[in-house]
C-alpha cells in the first residue's frame, strides 16, 4: 500500500511540476488520436482512388518529406526543441485541412506530404524536448510519464473516433479531421507560451569527464554504434505504421470489418499504454536498453507471423484477433520506446544531439515511407509475402539494435529508473 501511495504522489508531483507541458501534450495528442488510425483508410473511403495508387502517393509524399526531419534537427540545435514543436503542429493543421478537400491525386499527395512533414519534425523534436525536460534526471522517468499522458489522449481521441464513425459515416470522418486541425492550432499556441525546450543559453557539455569527442558530424558518421542505431531505426520504422496502414487495410478491405475497427484497435493499445507505461518502464529499469528494443521489435514482428497462413476471419474471432494484436503492439511499444529514445538522446555528443536525433528519426521515416509500397501485395495471389517480409524485417531490427547498444558506454546501455521518487 505504501508503494502505491508513493507512486501516486510521485506521479502527481510530476504532473504538478510540469502541468502546462502536460496540458500542451494532451492538446497536441488528442487530435492525433482522432485521425491517426485512419491515415490511409480515410482516402480509401472518401476518394475513388485505388489502394495501389494511394499506397504509391503515400510513399512518394513520405519520401519527399524526409528532409524535414533533418532540417528539424538543425532547427532544434539552433532554436530549441520548442520551436520545432510549434512548427510541427502548424504543419499538421495545414495538412489535415487539405484532407477535407482531397479527391484527386495531386491534393491527396499534398495532404499526405504536409501531414508526414509534421510527423518527421515531431519525432525529431520530441526526443530532444523530453531530454531538455529531464534536465539531467533519469530520461525514462519523464519519457514514460509523458508517453502515458500521450497514450491517454490518443486513446480518448480513438474512442471518440470509433463512436463518430459508428454513427456518422463519411461525414463523421470529416468531422474528425476538422477536430484534429483545431487541436493542432491550439497545441501550437500552448507550446509557444511554455519555457521548456527553448534555446540553450550555454553550450551543452558531455556527461562524462573523460568524453573526448569533439561533437563533429564526421565523428558521428564514423562511429559504428551511431551507424547501427541509424540502421536499426530504418528497420524498425514500419512498426510506426503497421497498425494504421497494413493492419487497418487488412481488417477493413480484406476481412470486411467496419471502419471503426481501426480506432478500436488503436484505443485498446493506447489504453494499456496509458495505464501501464510508467509501471513497465519501472519494471525494466536496470536492463540493457538494446535488449529491451530487441524484445519490442520481436513482439511487433510476432503480430505478422500468423497472417502468413491465416485465412480471413469473421465475427467474434476477427475482433478477438484485433484485440490480441493491439495488446501485443502495446506491450512492444511500452518495452521498447523509452529505451530507444533514451539511447537516441544520450548516445550522441550533446553538441549535435538535435541533428543526430534527426538522422535517427529520418532513417525510421524512410522505413515508414517504404512500407506502404508493400500494400500492393494484398491485391496479389501471394498476400502472405507481405507478412513474411514484415516478420523478417522486425527480426533484423531486433538483432541490429542489440548490436548497436552493445558498443555504447554503460551509462547509455543500462535503462534508468522510471521514477526515482517512487
Amino acid at each position: 500500500m505504501f508503494s502505491i501511495r508513493a507512486r501516486f504522489r510521485a506521479s502527481f508531483s510530476t504532473l504538478s511540476e510540469h502541468r502546462f507541458v502536460t496540458f500542451a501534450v494532451l492538446v497536441d495528442t488528442i487530435g492525433a488520436g482522432l485521425t491517426l488510425p485512419l491515415t490511409i483508410v480515410y482516402f480509401t473511403l472518401t476518394t475513388d482512388l485505388s489502394l495501389a495508387v494511394i499506397g504509391v502517393l503515400s510513399t512518394a509524399a513520405s519520401l519527399l518529406a524526409l528532409p524535414i526531419g533533418l532540417l528539424g534537427g538543425v532547427v532544434t540545435d539552433r532554436f530549441g526543441a520548442k520551436a520545432s514543436m510549434i512548427t510541427n503542429n502548424l504543419l499538421s493543421a495545414a495538412g489535415f485541412t487539405l484532407y477535407l478537400v482531397a479527391h484527386d491525386p495531386v491534393v491527396v499527395f499534398a495532404a499526405i506530404f504536409l501531414a508526414n512533414a509534421s510527423e518527421r519534425l515531431y519525432w525529431t523534436s520530441w526526443t530532444a524536448y523530453v531530454h531538455d525536460l529531464s534536465d539531467g534526471r533519469p530520461f525514462e522517468r519523464w519519457f514514460a510519464f509523458l508517453e502515458a499522458t500521450k497514450a491517454a489522449a490518443l486513446g480518448a481521441g480513438a474512442i471518440v473516433a470509433a463512436v463518430t464513425l459508428a454513427g456518422g459515416g463519411h461525414d463523421g470522418l470529416r468531422w474528425l479531421v476538422v477536430a484534429n486541425v483545431v487541436t493542432s492550432v491550439a497545441a501550437a499556441v500552448v507550446f509557444a507560451s511554455q519555457r521548456t525546450g527553448g534555446v540553450r543559453t550555454t553550450a551543452p557539455q558531455p556527461r562524462d569527464l573523460d568524453d573526448i569527442r569533439t561533437g563533429s558530424l564526421r565523428e558521428f558518421a564514423a562511429d559504428r554504434s551511431m551507424r547501427l542505431i541509424t540502421l536499426g531505426q530504418f528497420l524498425i520504422g514500419p512498426a510506426m505504421v503497421l497498425p494504421n496502414v497494413a493492419l487497418s487495410v487488412l481488417f477493413v478491405e480484406r476481412w470486411h470489418m467496419p471502419a471503426a475497427v481501426a480506432p478500436v484497435q488503436f484505443a485498446v493499445a493506447t489504453a494499456l499504454a496509458a495505464c501501464l507505461q510508467t509501471s513497465v518502464t519501472r519494471w525494466v529499469a536496470g536492463f540493457d536498453r538494446g535488449v529491451l528494443v530487441a524484445v519490442g521489435a520481436a513482439l511487433t514482428g510476432l503480430t505478422a507471423v500468423p497472417l502468413i497462413v491465416l485465412p480471413p476471419l469473421e465475427g467474434v474471432t476477427a475482433w478477438a484477433y484485433v484485440v490480441l494484436v493491439a495488446v501485443l503492439l502495446a506491450v512492444a511499444d511500452m518495452i521498447a520506446l523509452p529505451a530507444a529514445n533514451a539511447v537516441m538522446a544520450e548516445a550522441p555528443h550533446p553538441r549535435i544531439r538535435g541533428r543526430a536525433i534527426g538522422v535517427f528519426q529520418t532513417a525510421s521515416s524512410v522505413g515508414m515511407a517504404l512500407f506502404p509500397l508493400s500494400l500492393a501485395l494484398l491485391d496479389t495471389d501471394v498476400p502472405w509475402v507481405l507478412w513474411l517480409l514484415t516478420a523478417l524485417v522486425f527480426a533484423a531490427a531486433a538483432w541490429v539494435w542489440r548490436a548497436a547498444v552493445a558498443g555504447l558506454p554503460a551509462r547509455v546501455r543500462i535503462a534508468t529508473a522510471a521514477d526515482a521518487d517512487g
